[in-house]
Parts: C-alpha cells; sequence; structure tokens
C-alpha cells in the first residue's frame, strides 16, 4: 500500500467525484438496469493506489450519490457491489495489466457482480422474483461488458503515463536541494581565478586530446564556454581537431536544441543567454545520430558519472536522439559532489573530464 500523501487524497476526492457525475448525470438508470461508464472512476483509483482505494472510490461514490442525488430507495447491497467492483480492479489490475485480465476483470464485475448479486438486492428490496431480474439484466450485460473490456484497454494506457509521472515526481528530489548544489558549484567553479581556470582547462583538453574517445571520433559536439564553463579552446585550437567535423549547439526553444557546423569564423555569433553559437543560415546541420564524441558542460557532476545541467533539459532532451555517440562532461574537480540526485530522465555520462582525474 502507498504512504498516503496528500496528493493521493486529493486524487481520490476528485475520483469519487467524478463517480458521482458519472453514476447519477451520465448514465441510463431504469429500475432494473443502468448502462454507463462509472467503472472508470473506480478502475482508476483501483489503477492507480490499489484494492483500496478501489474500493474507497467506488464506495463512497455510490454512497454520496445515492444521500445526494438518490435515483429510487437506497440500499447498502449496491454501494457494497460498487465497492467490491473497486477491490477486484484493484486486485487484478494495479500490479500487472493484460488483456487476459481485462476480460477477467470485465466479466467478474458484468456478469458476476452485476448480473448475479445487484438482482439478488432488488428482488430483497422489491420482492421481486430473482430468476426474471436475471434474464432481463442480459442485454445490459452483454453491451457493459464489451464497453468495459473496450475502455478499460484504452485507459489502461492512458493510465500508465499518468502512473509514471506521479512515480517519477515522487522520486524526483527536493528542487531546493537542486537548486542549493547547482548554485554551490557554480560559486565554487566562480571562486577560481581566471589564471587557475585557462590551466585548469587547458589540462582538460590535453587529456581528451590524448583520449581514446577523441581520437576514435569524427563528428564531435563541443560548445562555446560561458560564465566560467571550463574553456575547450586549446582543444578547438588543436592541429589534430582541424581534421575533424566540429559542431556547437544552437538554442531553438524551450528544452529543444540542434548542432550546427559554422562556416567558418564568420559562422559563429552571439546568440541565446550570451552564448557563442553558429548561425543556422551560414552553418550545416549534423543530425543527433550522426555524432561520435559529445562532450557537454556541468555545473556539477559526482563518481557515479551523473551530470547536472543549468536545469534547461536542452541537452538532456538533445542527448535522447545521439543513439551512437560517445557522451563526456567536462567540470573542474571542484564541482564534484556526493551526488547530483539524478532523476529518471538524466542520460550518465561515459566519463568525466577533470584536470585532476578521468572519472569512468
Amino acid at each position: 500500500m502507498k504512504k498516503i500523501n496528500t496528493r493521493m487524497l486529493v486524487t481520490l476526492g476528485l475520483l469519487v467525484a467524478l463517480h458521482i457525475i458519472l453514476s447519477r448525470f451520465l448514465s441510463f438508470n431504469a429500475w432494473n438496469m443502468k448502462i454507463g461508464l462509472t467503472f472508470i472512476a473506480t478502475f482508476a483509483g483501483a489503477y492507480l493506489y490499489g484494492p483500496w482505494a478501489g474500493a474507497i472510490v467506488g464506495g463512497l461514490g455510490d454512497f454520496l450519490g445515492a444521500t445526494l442525488f438518490p435515483i429510487g430507495a437506497y440500499f447498502p447491497g449496491f454501494t457494497l457491489n460498487c465497492a467490491l467492483t473497486g477491490v477486484v480492479f484493484g486486485l487484478l489490475l494495479y500490479k500487472k495489466q493484460s488483456p487476459v485480465r481485462v476480460v477477467l476483470v470485465a466479466v467478474i464485475d458484468q456478469v458476476g457482480i452485476s448480473m448475479w448479486i445487484t438482482p439478488l438486492w432488488i428482488s430483497i428490496l422489491y420482492g421481486s422474483p430473482y430468476w426474471p431480474l436475471i434474464l432481463s439484466r442480459l442485454p445490459q450485460t452483454g453491451v457493459m461488458l464489451v464497453a468495459e473490456i473496450v475502455v478499460l484497454l484504452v485507459m489502461i494506457k492512458v493510465m500508465d503515463r499518468v502512473k509514471r509521472a506521479e512515480s517519477i515526481e515522487e522520486k524526483e528530489p527536493p528542487k531546493d536541494e537542486r537548486r542549493e548544489l547547482r548554485k554551490s558549484r557554480i560559486a565554487a567553479r566562480d571562486a577560481l581565478t581566471p589564471t587557475e581556470r585557462a590551466e585548469k582547462s587547458k589540462v582538460i583538453c590535453e587529456k581528451i586530446l590524448a583520449s581514446e574517445e577523441y581520437r576514435n571520433a569524427d563528428k564531435i559536439l563541443i560548445y562555446s564556454a560561458i560564465r566560467g564553463e571550463v574553456s575547450l579552446s586549446a582543444l578547438e585550437n588543436d592541429p589534430s581537431t582541424k581534421e575533424k567535423t566540429i559542431a556547437y549547439p544552437l538554442v531553438l526553444g524551450a528544452r529543444q536544441m540542434i548542432a550546427l557546423v559554422p562556416n567558418g569564423e564568420e559562422g559563429m555569433v552571439e546568440g541565446f543567454h550570451g552564448i557563442k553559437e553558429p548561425d543556422r543560415n551560414n552553418s550545416t546541420e549534423i543530425a543527433p545520430e550522426d555524432f561520435d564524441l559529445i562532450i557537454c558542460p556541468c555545473t556539477a557532476f559526482d563518481e557515479q558519472l551523473g551530470r547536472m545541467g543549468m536545469g534547461a533539459g536542452y541537452y538532456d532532451t538533445y542527448l535522447e536522439a545521439c543513439k551512437n555517440a560517445k557522451v563526456v562532461a567536462v567540470a573542474f574537480e571542484c564541482q564534484k559532489a556526493d551526488s547530483v540526485m539524478r532523476q529518471e530522465w538524466d542520460k550518465p555520462m561515459d566519463k568525466v573530464f577533470t584536470e585532476d582525474r578521468i572519472y569512468g
């Protein structure tokens, strides 16, 4: 069972409200027949949090709906049915889903509960014969069985995305912690004198130039340093680099960038955030999958090869498409952290180069 938190309580409250709306206002209700999609709310609760949540959404939704918006006489057996449906959803679909399980759930709900148990409560409540009630519900059972199977198969795909997003958010470290780590490592980097920064950058470039990753690479993505980042000028000016295709990132918008090879010095201009970048009209674009080596800046790193950027997500998004490249980061040793609190979308580096060590 998941730990109860505010988010969960709010979500369950919304699902209970949805149950009431679907049951009382968006369903066809007759004396011995009910056709609608009320099970959507119950399924969502059970799928997200388990059987107990499904029971709460189904049971409480039916009780409050019957109390606030009555349709005929109230009978606790109907509330029990709704809670039982939530339990069934949770037991069979909370941890593992498959088409077979969906069909089984729909059969239990529509045939077992709706067609067999509900007529029992109607018979007790109104004194009507039991078997004729069952026969009269056969058309409803057929329609709802098919509808429930189809809707649940679609809902599983939708709710899976919701569940993954919620899981990522639960695992995500507090933003204040990440912000403070980034701030402290930038401050440590900025505390270096210009001379120290230049000397250490030169040592880092020498390590890269001597690395197997660099020697074997033909197309390389680098960056233009700003605000105290490791300078790659020694690498750019090395004779061996002239034999390779060197590209630079160009930011297009939110979490979106491309890589361009400038056509000579005139191909570089001052762009986004004052970063020296290639002019799109005077450069050649390189596809992400064509790169052999990508050298990333960072604000912090750890010995597990985690990398923290500036937080805009440009590299995080771009690296997803770099299927064939070795990806390394460069940083000063003072930027190392015990942990950068890597998130699920953060790509670990193949190596991290500093003036003192090569990690990885």
